[in-house]
Protein backbone atom coordinates (compact mmCIF):
# COMPACT_ATOMS: atom_id res chain seq x y z
CA UNK A 1 0.00 0.00 0.00
CA UNK A 2 2.54 2.40 0.87
CA UNK A 3 4.72 1.99 -2.41
CA UNK A 4 1.41 2.52 -4.55
CA UNK A 5 0.89 6.00 -2.34
CA UNK A 6 4.30 7.15 -2.91
CA UNK A 7 4.12 6.47 -6.84
CA UNK A 8 1.21 7.91 -7.01
CA UNK A 9 1.92 10.94 -4.97
CA UNK A 10 5.07 11.68 -6.90
CA UNK A 11 2.80 11.57 -10.12
CA UNK A 12 0.76 14.08 -8.51
CA UNK A 13 3.07 16.58 -7.57
CA UNK A 14 5.42 15.84 -10.53
CA UNK A 15 8.63 14.93 -8.27
CA UNK A 16 11.15 13.45 -9.27
CA UNK A 17 13.49 12.42 -6.30
CA UNK A 18 16.37 14.61 -5.73
CA UNK A 19 19.86 12.79 -5.33
CA UNK A 20 21.02 16.38 -4.06
CA UNK A 21 18.30 16.78 -1.28
CA UNK A 22 19.09 12.84 -0.45
CA UNK A 23 15.43 12.35 -1.23
CA UNK A 24 14.64 8.31 -0.87
CA UNK A 25 10.79 7.60 -0.17
CA UNK A 26 10.43 5.16 2.06
CA UNK A 27 8.05 2.43 0.46
CA UNK A 28 7.97 -0.33 3.74
CA UNK A 29 4.85 -0.56 5.17
CA UNK A 30 6.87 -2.52 7.95
CA UNK A 31 9.03 -0.22 8.95
CA UNK A 32 6.31 2.41 8.94
CA UNK A 33 4.45 0.49 11.10
CA UNK A 34 7.44 0.29 13.80
CA UNK A 35 8.52 3.79 13.69
CA UNK A 36 4.88 4.73 14.43
CA UNK A 37 4.56 1.80 17.49
CA UNK A 38 8.27 3.01 18.70
CA UNK A 39 6.71 6.51 19.62
CA UNK A 40 4.16 5.57 21.66
CA UNK A 41 1.86 8.26 21.41
CA UNK A 42 -0.99 9.12 22.25
CA UNK A 43 -4.30 11.79 21.96
CA UNK A 44 -2.35 14.50 24.12
CA UNK A 45 1.03 14.45 22.28
CA UNK A 46 2.37 16.68 20.29
CA UNK A 47 5.08 15.12 17.31
CA UNK A 48 7.53 17.44 15.28
CA UNK A 49 8.95 15.64 12.27
CA UNK A 50 11.13 16.77 10.15
CA UNK A 51 11.34 16.37 6.35
CA UNK A 52 7.63 14.90 6.09
CA UNK A 53 8.27 14.19 2.68
CA UNK A 54 4.87 12.98 0.69
CA UNK A 55 3.14 12.73 4.18
CA UNK A 56 2.59 8.89 4.64
CA UNK A 57 4.24 9.20 8.22
CA UNK A 58 2.45 12.56 9.32
CA UNK A 59 -1.25 11.41 8.28
CA UNK A 60 -0.16 7.86 10.43
CA UNK A 61 1.04 10.13 13.18
CA UNK A 62 -1.75 13.05 13.12
CA UNK A 63 -4.15 10.12 13.94
CA UNK A 64 -2.55 9.20 16.89
CA UNK A 65 -1.76 12.74 18.59
CA UNK A 66 -2.64 15.75 19.31
CA UNK A 67 -0.57 17.93 16.62
CA UNK A 68 2.24 17.50 14.27
CA UNK A 69 4.52 20.25 13.65
CA UNK A 70 6.46 19.45 10.08
CA UNK A 71 9.41 21.43 8.49
CA UNK A 72 9.88 20.78 4.87
CA UNK A 73 11.70 23.35 2.53
CA UNK A 74 11.30 21.35 -1.04
CA UNK A 75 9.10 23.74 -2.58
CA UNK A 76 7.11 20.75 -4.76
CA UNK A 77 6.97 19.06 -1.89
CA UNK A 78 4.83 21.68 0.38
CA UNK A 79 3.25 22.77 -2.61
CA UNK A 80 1.74 18.75 -2.57
CA UNK A 81 1.17 18.43 1.09
CA UNK A 82 -0.73 21.75 1.04
CA UNK A 83 -2.76 20.56 -1.84
CA UNK A 84 -3.28 16.91 -1.04
CA UNK A 85 -2.23 16.03 2.70
CA UNK A 86 -3.08 19.21 5.03
CA UNK A 87 -6.62 19.40 3.61
CA UNK A 88 -7.51 15.55 5.43
CA UNK A 89 -5.41 16.23 8.52
CA UNK A 90 -6.11 19.51 10.16
CA UNK A 91 -4.04 18.79 12.99
CA UNK A 92 -0.38 19.59 10.66
CA UNK A 93 1.41 22.78 10.96
CA UNK A 94 3.37 22.68 8.08
CA UNK A 95 6.49 25.43 7.84
CA UNK A 96 8.53 25.54 4.61
CA UNK A 97 11.82 26.50 6.52
CA UNK A 98 14.90 24.79 7.78
CA UNK A 99 14.37 23.38 11.14
CA UNK A 100 16.94 24.55 13.61
CA UNK A 101 17.42 25.28 17.14
CA UNK A 102 15.39 28.30 17.10
CA UNK A 103 12.51 26.46 14.99
CA UNK A 104 12.99 24.10 18.11
CA UNK A 105 12.41 26.37 21.10
CA UNK A 106 9.36 27.55 19.10
CA UNK A 107 7.82 24.24 19.04
CA UNK A 108 8.94 23.66 23.03
CA UNK A 109 7.58 27.16 24.23
CA UNK A 110 4.19 26.23 22.14
CA UNK A 111 3.34 22.52 23.46
CA UNK A 112 4.53 23.47 26.95
CA UNK A 113 2.30 26.59 27.29
CA UNK A 114 -0.31 23.55 26.11
CA UNK A 115 0.90 21.14 28.85
CA UNK A 116 1.26 18.96 25.97
CA UNK A 117 4.73 16.61 25.83
CA UNK A 118 6.77 16.73 22.96
CA UNK A 119 8.07 14.06 20.74
CA UNK A 120 10.03 13.93 17.35
CA UNK A 121 9.39 11.15 14.85
CA UNK A 122 11.04 11.61 11.32
CA UNK A 123 12.66 9.83 8.94
CA UNK A 124 15.63 12.10 8.97
CA UNK A 125 17.70 14.12 5.74
CA UNK A 126 21.20 12.04 6.71
CA UNK A 127 22.68 15.23 5.76
CA UNK A 128 21.97 16.67 9.10
CA UNK A 129 21.98 14.26 11.27
CA UNK A 130 24.95 14.84 13.58
CA UNK A 131 23.69 18.67 14.10
CA UNK A 132 20.05 16.80 14.85
CA UNK A 133 21.28 14.49 17.18
CA UNK A 134 23.53 17.38 19.28
CA UNK A 135 20.10 19.16 19.00
CA UNK A 136 18.41 16.33 20.82
CA UNK A 137 21.16 16.43 23.17
CA UNK A 138 21.59 20.00 23.99
CA UNK A 139 17.17 20.12 24.76
CA UNK A 140 16.43 16.68 25.56
CA UNK A 141 15.03 17.82 29.01
CA UNK A 142 11.97 19.07 26.69
CA UNK A 143 11.55 16.42 24.49
CA UNK A 144 10.07 13.19 25.75
CA UNK A 145 10.97 11.02 23.15
CA UNK A 146 12.74 10.90 19.66
CA UNK A 147 12.45 8.05 17.29
CA UNK A 148 14.94 8.93 14.06
CA UNK A 149 16.24 6.75 11.52
CA UNK A 150 18.98 7.38 10.84
CA UNK A 151 22.05 6.34 8.27
CA UNK A 152 22.75 2.47 9.96
CA UNK A 153 26.64 3.38 10.96
CA UNK A 154 25.33 6.60 12.60
CA UNK A 155 22.72 4.28 14.60
CA UNK A 156 25.90 2.13 15.51
CA UNK A 157 27.37 4.72 16.73
CA UNK A 158 24.74 6.14 18.92
CA UNK A 159 24.03 2.99 20.22
CA UNK A 160 27.85 1.82 20.91
CA UNK A 161 28.86 1.21 24.37
CA UNK A 162 32.55 0.38 25.47
CA UNK A 163 34.45 -2.60 23.72
CA UNK A 164 31.77 -2.20 20.57
CA UNK A 165 33.89 -0.99 17.56
CA UNK A 166 31.94 1.82 17.01
CA UNK A 167 32.10 3.46 20.50
CA UNK A 168 33.65 6.91 20.51
CA UNK A 169 33.12 10.60 21.64
CA UNK A 170 30.04 11.38 20.01
CA UNK A 171 28.50 7.51 21.64
CA UNK A 172 29.84 8.69 24.87
CA UNK A 173 28.81 12.00 24.84
CA UNK A 174 24.82 11.25 23.45
CA UNK A 175 24.42 8.40 26.10
CA UNK A 176 25.49 10.75 29.16
CA UNK A 177 22.04 12.69 28.55
CA UNK A 178 19.82 9.87 26.59
CA UNK A 179 19.21 6.39 26.21
CA UNK A 180 19.44 4.69 22.76
CA UNK A 181 17.52 1.69 21.89
CA UNK A 182 17.55 -0.19 18.43
CA UNK A 183 14.29 -0.20 16.78
CA UNK A 184 14.79 -2.12 13.26
CA UNK A 185 17.46 -2.24 10.45
CA UNK A 186 16.17 -0.99 7.25
CA UNK A 187 17.14 -1.93 4.31
CA UNK A 188 17.98 -0.20 0.68
CA UNK A 189 14.62 -1.93 -0.54
CA UNK A 190 12.84 -0.19 1.94
CA UNK A 191 13.04 3.37 -0.23
CA UNK A 192 12.16 4.81 -3.92
CA UNK A 193 14.34 5.59 -5.11
CA UNK A 194 16.93 2.93 -2.97
CA UNK A 195 20.01 4.74 -1.21
CA UNK A 196 23.71 3.71 -1.19
CA UNK A 197 23.78 3.09 2.43
CA UNK A 198 21.69 0.99 5.10
CA UNK A 199 19.62 2.81 7.66
CA UNK A 200 18.11 2.22 10.85
CA UNK A 201 15.91 3.12 13.17
CA UNK A 202 16.38 4.11 17.07
CA UNK A 203 14.80 5.51 19.82
CA UNK A 204 16.38 8.31 22.50
CA UNK A 205 14.70 9.01 25.72
CA UNK A 206 15.95 11.69 28.19
CA UNK A 207 17.83 10.33 31.00
CA UNK A 208 17.09 11.85 34.51
CA UNK A 209 20.30 12.77 36.86
CA UNK A 210 18.97 10.29 39.51
CA UNK A 211 18.82 7.09 36.63
CA UNK A 212 23.33 8.19 36.13
CA UNK A 213 25.48 10.79 36.68
CA UNK A 214 25.75 13.30 34.92
CA UNK A 215 28.82 16.24 35.17
CA UNK A 216 28.69 19.69 36.82
CA UNK A 217 30.03 21.55 34.16
CA UNK A 218 28.21 20.37 30.38
CA UNK A 219 30.93 22.60 27.88
CA UNK A 220 33.95 21.24 30.21
CA UNK A 221 32.91 17.59 29.63
CA UNK A 222 32.20 17.66 26.08
CA UNK A 223 35.20 19.43 25.64
CA UNK A 224 37.49 16.83 27.66
CA UNK A 225 35.07 13.71 25.85
CA UNK A 226 36.35 15.01 23.02
CA UNK A 227 40.10 15.73 23.09
CA UNK A 228 40.91 13.14 24.88
CA UNK A 229 39.09 10.73 22.41
CA UNK A 230 40.89 12.64 19.64
CA UNK A 231 43.95 10.68 20.99
CA UNK A 232 42.24 7.50 22.01
CA UNK A 233 45.58 5.17 20.90
CA UNK A 234 47.42 6.94 23.99
CA UNK A 235 46.74 6.31 27.64
CA UNK A 236 44.42 8.05 29.33
CA UNK A 237 47.05 9.59 30.80
CA UNK A 238 48.76 11.19 28.30
CA UNK A 239 45.40 11.84 26.04
CA UNK A 240 44.33 13.78 29.23
CA UNK A 241 47.85 15.64 29.14
CA UNK A 242 47.68 16.45 25.66
CA UNK A 243 43.62 18.11 25.90
CA UNK A 244 44.93 20.20 28.61
CA UNK A 245 48.61 21.40 28.00
CA UNK A 246 48.38 23.30 30.78
CA UNK A 247 48.32 20.11 33.45
CA UNK A 248 51.13 18.47 35.32
CA UNK A 249 51.46 15.27 35.54
CA UNK A 250 51.21 15.05 39.17
CA UNK A 251 47.88 17.28 38.30
CA UNK A 252 46.45 15.07 35.60
CA UNK A 253 47.61 11.88 37.67
CA UNK A 254 45.50 13.34 40.87
CA UNK A 255 42.43 14.28 38.68
CA UNK A 256 42.57 10.61 37.77
CA UNK A 257 43.18 8.91 41.05
CA UNK A 258 40.24 11.21 42.34
CA UNK A 259 37.87 9.72 39.00
CA UNK A 260 38.87 6.04 40.02
CA UNK A 261 40.73 5.83 36.94
CA UNK A 262 43.97 3.34 36.06
CA UNK A 263 45.98 6.32 34.68
CA UNK A 264 47.31 3.27 32.24
CA UNK A 265 43.96 2.23 30.26
CA UNK A 266 42.82 3.50 26.94
CA UNK A 267 39.93 6.26 26.02
CA UNK A 268 37.61 3.52 24.53
CA UNK A 269 38.35 1.20 27.32
CA UNK A 270 36.03 3.72 29.85
CA UNK A 271 32.66 4.19 30.34
CA UNK A 272 30.45 6.90 30.96
CA UNK A 273 30.56 7.41 35.27
CA UNK A 274 34.18 7.56 34.83
CA UNK A 275 34.04 10.36 32.59
CA UNK A 276 31.83 11.87 34.40
CA UNK A 277 33.89 11.85 37.87
CA UNK A 278 37.27 13.28 35.91
CA UNK A 279 35.09 16.27 34.56
CA UNK A 280 33.99 16.79 37.90
CA UNK A 281 37.75 16.51 39.10
CA UNK A 282 39.27 18.88 36.78
CA UNK A 283 36.01 21.45 37.41
CA UNK A 284 37.00 21.09 40.95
Amino acid sequence: MLEAYIHTALERARIRPSKARGQHFLIDDGVLAQIVRAAQLDSADAVLEIGPGLGSLTQSLAARCWRVYAFELDDAIVKYLRGWVLPETRNVVLDDIAFNKYALERVIAEVKAEGRRLKIVTNLPYQISSAFLHTVVEYSADIDLTVVMLQREVALRACAGVGDPGYNSFSLYLQTWLKPRWVCDVPRGAFYPEPQVESAVITLTPLKPQEQPQPRDRRLYDKMVKGIFRRRRKTILNALQLTYGHLSSEQALAALRSAGIDPQKRPQDLGMAEYVKLADALAG
